[in-house]
């Protein structure tokens, strides 16, 4: 089916949530402020200190003083600055690639040995700006400058290049040159409102700021006022604000202290919601961050989540199986095995959010099919068949169990009624409708799969899921089926059962266990369909062949794939996630008129895709890494850590157990990454694709080796392929000075045996001589 609605800009549904809790990260669980490095390796604050996390492995980084960190961040420059109780400094790797951690507290003058807490490191103009309650230590080339609170620092930010600083109950921007305050705004302004985030304004006069008690506000730079926009938290509510965050699509994601998180975007001045995550873990949100490759790290006060908001597949409706979907009068329409469901209304930008479904009033149980016929809403149902007008239904009697509505071919307004046991033919003129037959005499097979023959007026395909293929003739007036065909294996099919026929370029095509079929009218035979064949393979169960412009959906393997007009390759990695989950021999595949974007039903809700969902970094910049490598020398284990420009030398000849770890960092779906090597010159083809990130080999002879590995995640994304040169020597008498006296000794030894030979030959002949 494909909707026929008007077309929508925007299909928004919910990515999914992956977790990490204790067992993963084995660390204290609450966490305060993240940051991430040129190389992709993410960097987390907690009570512990620091874990590092290369979307593989967790690391552990402690301050001397075993202080928990409040703030990171990684400069401009490439370093990673770290700040805790009475401590700052930055964070490196050795050479064994354990991250370690180096104080720059002894950069303070002696008049400051206490600090307190730093609650925030942000850079401006390549000065580092480390906020404690009491100071603003800003650092520039191991320079130290220190500007000390009227009151107390009790927020900064850094919005289009300017820092605001909140002191006295006061906004001041601060000019880091000078040390000049400007004022901007008082608490009192905002009603005494703590403040959240600060976030560009609609002009570069002006800020938008954000509040604790979910108050937004206009922020005038030049007339120095503050206007309230709106709330996002209910008047009667207690609940807070904890985290917010602009991320580079614009989108604002907020977190609370007890609601979980939600995403926004501003429009009209005004917070507009576009998610709610039910999923986390945890409900309570310490902090937010957006990665390079644009997911969004969730700081719980117990674990951590991640999201990927430009996900392609995203769940639109969880719970019940989804069998159909449709868009009517402004509102989307699920029929599933528990009944209809539809959504509040589409608002008026076009765009379809995830939302909560209310479910159509006595039309419970099983559905399988909704018809948008002449302005009317028609459900398939076990029960029969329905009309469904201002979300109520209507039973249209004298129907057992219905599958679908079928036109009749070359009619404006007649219908065939698929059920269970055979067809019956209404009429649908526009707001009316009237049953001309509610069984055809003639055929009492179920009819689930039914379509026209082109080129006929009366003749029809109905595909049975136990025997076979029919082929009915009706009559001129529709009321009775004069003729009915039965086709088997015979007729060349490969067996009776699993067979479903589908338009596809004009032509009706029969999905067999075995490949895919054409009817053969000279034959009268059911021939293979060879282009399908040689593309989808004959040794799985193609259920379904779906048509939608240049594009062709297919499920393949209790899998959902496409492919383009080339037919060179089936598009399955997308939908890895969903494999198993399918109402199988009804799956739903529901594209969107005028987009790319299709609706896929599975047994645990509706789905959406779209295809343009991408990373925020080029395919370059998604690299696999080989991160470290570990060996062993008479039984004594070294480890050595590997970067870009890491040239791994000769090894000894005594060298086994080569262990070469890896990882890929910039890939959004780190959950589910597999990776692939190949050994140049010593293995025919790449690997099986593996989850273990870690790749073996127990013995290797001397010689020169080159060892490629790529990577890949569930959902698709490659990562371009990393490569190692090494080396292993030969033994002592395999030197070259051995060689080249190996190579005398035995030209010497040649020699002698010739000369030897020679001797023996003149003496035999001699001897002979004499006999004679």
């Amino acid at each position: 089916m494909i909707i026929t609605e008007p077309s929508f800009g925007q299909v928004i549904g919910n990515p999914p949530v992956t977790h990490y809790s204790h067992q993963d990260f084995n660390s204290d669980e609450q966490f305060w402020d993240a940051c991430q490095d040129s190389k992709g390796i993410m960097y987390f604050g907690n009570n512990y200190g620091i874990l590092t996390f290369d979307g593989e492995r967790w690391k552990k980084v402690s301050l001397p003083n075993n202080s928990g960190v409040r703030s990171l961040h990684h400069s401009k420059k490439g370093s990673v600055y770290a700040g805790g109780y009475n401590e700052f400094g930055v964070i490196s790797s050795n050479k064994n690639g354990i991250p370690s951690y180096e104080s720059m507290r002894h950069l303070l003058p002696s008049k400051y040995p206490e600090i307190g807490n730093v609650w925030q490191i942000i850079e401006l103009n390549e000065t580092i700006i480390l906020r404690t309650f009491d100071y603003l230590i800003l650092i520039n080339h191991q320079k130290v400058e220190i500007i000390e609170a009227t009151e107390s620092f009790r927020y900064t930010a850094v919005v289009d290049h300017q820092l605001f600083l909140l002191d006295q109950n006061k906004l001041f921007i601060l000019n880091i040159n000078t040390s000049q305050l400007q004022p901007v705004i008082s608490v009192e302004d905002i009603s005494n409102e703590r403040f959240l985030a600060l976030f560009p304004g609609k002009t570069k006069d002006s800020i938008f700021l954000l509040t604790k008690k979910g108050s937004f506000f206009d922020v005038s730079l030049n007339t120095q006022k503050a206007h309230r926009l709106q709330s996002i938290v209910p008047p009667a509510s207690n609940q807070l604000l904890t985290a917010a965050i602009q991320s580079s699509s614009g989108e604002i994601h907020t977190g609370t202290l007890s609601n979980k998180l939600s995403t926004w975007k501003i429009k009209n001045n005004r917070l507009v919601k576009i998610r709610t995550y039910a999923e986390l873990q945890d409900q309570t949100v310490l902090n937010l961050f957006e990665s390079k490759e644009g997911t969004i790290w969730v700081l719980l006060n117990k674990g951590l989540d991640y999201f990927d908001p430009n996900s392609p597949l995203t769940n639109i409706m969880q719970g019940p199986s989804v069998y159909d979907v449709a868009i009517f009068k402004n509102k989307l329409f699920t029929a599933t095995n528990q009944g209809v469901f539809h959504s509040a209304g589409i608002n008026s930008d076009s765009i379809i959010y995830q939302n909560e479904f209310t479910k159509v009033p006595m039309l419970g149980g099983q559905a399988w099919a909704l018809n948008i016929i002449n302005n009317q809403l028609f459900c398939a149902h076990d029960l029969g068949l329905f009309r469904i007008i201002d979300n109520q239904q209507t039973h249209i009697p004298g129907f057992p169990g219905v599958w679908k509505l079928f036109p009749i071919s070359k009619t404006d307004d007649l219908y065939f009624v698929c059920t269970y046991n055979g067809l019956g033919v209404i009429q649908i003129s526009d707001n009316t409708f009237s049953v001309l037959e509610t069984t055809l005499p003639g055929f009492d097979e179920s009819t689930r799969d039914l379509i026209d023959i082109p080129g006929t007026t009366d003749s029809d395909w109905v595909c049975h899921g136990y025997k076979g293929v029919f082929r009915i003739k009706i009559n001129e007036e529709n009321s009775r089926v004069i003729s009915t065909e039965h086709f088997n294996e015979k007729d060349g099919l490969p067996s009776p059962y699993n067979i479903n026929v589908h338009r596809w370029k004009g032509q009706n095509i029969f999905t067999t266990n075995k490949g895919m079929y054409v009817f053969d009218e000279n034959k009268e035979q059911f021939v293979p369909h060879q282009k399908l064949d040689e593309l989808l393979g004959t040794n799985k169960n193609i259920r379904q062949l779906a048509q939608f412009g240049d594009t062709t959906w297919v499920v393949k393997d209790n899998q959902f794939g496409f492919f383009g007009k080339e037919m060179d390759h089936v598009v399955t990695n997308p939908f890895l996630s969903l494999k198993g989950t399918l109402n199988r021999g009804l799956e739903c595949i529901v594209p969107l008129k005028n987009t790319n974007k299709v609706f896929l039903g599975t047994i645990n809700g509706l789905y959406a895709f779209h295809p343009n969902a991408q990373s925020q970094l080029n395919s370059a910049q998604i690299k696999t890494t080989i991160t470290e490598l570990t060996y062993t020398i008479k039984d004594s284990v070294e480890i050595l850590s590997l970067s870009d420009t890491t040239k791994v030398s000769e090894f000894p000849k005594e060298v086994y157990n080569l262990n070469f770890k890896v990882s890929a960092p910039f890939i959004r779906d780190k959950s589910n990454i597999k990776y692939s090597y190949l050994l140049q010159d010593q293995m025919s083809n790449w690997s099986e694709w593996q989850e273990e990130p870690e790749i073996n080999f127990s013995f290797l002879k001397n010689g020169s080796y080159t060892l490629k590995v790529k990577a890949k995640s569930l959902s698709g994304e490659r990562a371009q392929t990393a490569q190692i040169n090494f080396s292993i020597a030969s033994g002592w008498y395999a030197s070259w000075p051995w060689t080249v006296l190996w190579i005398l000794i035995f030209t010497g030894l040649v020699t002698f045996a010739i000369r030897q030979m020679k001797i023996i030959i003149v003496k035999e002949k001699e001897k002979t001589r004499l006999e004679e």
